[in-house]
């Protein structure tokens, strides 16, 4: 599945891989565009599956070594300095691969020996209940591999978990009840929430519902960041996401997120003059 460059002989063994669903508003690319711009990483490779679309396209980040450099629908950047290895997907699956790329994906994860899985998800906005509507727009899940990592993103970050939901439309009656199963925690501590499989609702948020229920048995550490958002101008909401990652891996320098070159056509150029 991996495809590396010719002059890339590193292993990602004990690496944190960074994957970002393509899902509502493409937060998620765009946080990781903000990731790979800042960190500067380098391109390690692609990944090479029948279930991705084609796409090419022209230099996307301002630190890179060559002009003209072309980018493929989906790569993979690296850090060996930090062990990190970012993917960025710029396009959707193609309709009956969403099975099988996800067990492939994680068996990729699996026999590189990484570290953790974390996926970048945004989901729409406007499904989301009352409770929601309060405070960050941001929620996390952990897999059973990873739920150590709970008590520290509960009560240390002060995160808030995904709320459990069984569908689109639910009872008025239901919507404050949360199901909970503790798994852990003595009193003062954080008590760990386990959404069984019907209780986990992520409209329009790409294939990260199903990588979170397939992670555990493919033996993959596995975190989701979810941001609520809608269509539109996205730059906010990304650099809510990437800043959100950074409170727990401490990814951003002194200087800030540095925008990509490319965030300059994004919208397009001004009106003609004479268009009014």
């Amino acid at each position: 599945m991996f495809v590396p460059r010719r002059d890339y002989t590193a292993s990602l063994e004990g690496y944190r891989i960074i994957f970002p669903c393509v899902s509502v508003g493409n937060v998620p690319q765009l946080a990781v565009d903000l990731i790979i711009n800042t960190l500067r990483l380098s391109c390690a490779g692609y990944l090479r599956h029948p279930g991705l679309l084609p796409l090419v396209g022209n230099d996307a980040f301002d630190h890179l070594k060559s002009p003209g450099h072309l980018h493929l629908s989906t790569e993979v950047y690296c850090s060996h300095e930090l062990k990190l290895a970012v993917v960025q997907m710029r396009v959707p699956l193609a309709k009956g691969y969403q099975k099988v790329f996800v067990e492939d994906l994680l068996t990729w994860v699996r026999d590189v020996k990484a570290s953790d899985l974390v996926v970048l998800t945004s989901s729409d906005a406007v499904e989301r209940r009352d409770s929601q509507l309060l405070g960050r727009p941001l929620r996390f899940m952990v897999n059973q591999l990873s739920l150590p990592l709970y008590e520290h993103f509960a009560n240390d970050l002060k995160w808030s978990s995904l709320e459990p939901r069984t569908s689109a439309v639910e009872p008025a009656a239901s919507l404050g009840v949360c199901h909970e199963l503790i798994v852990c925690g003595r009193e003062g501590e954080a008590q760990v929430k386990v959404l069984r499989d019907e209780e986990l609702f992520l409209p329009s948020a790409g294939i990260a519902r199903r990588l979170h229920l397939s992670s555990s048995q493919w033996n993959v550490k596995m975190v989701t960041l979810i941001a609520f958002c809608s269509q539109g101008d996205n730059i906010a909401d990304s650099i809510g996401m990437a800043s959100y990652l950074n409170e727990w891996l401490h990814l951003q320098g002194p200087q800030g997120w540095a925008c990509p070159k490319s965030w300059g056509l994004m919208y397009g150029g001004p009106s003609p003059d004479n268009l009014f």
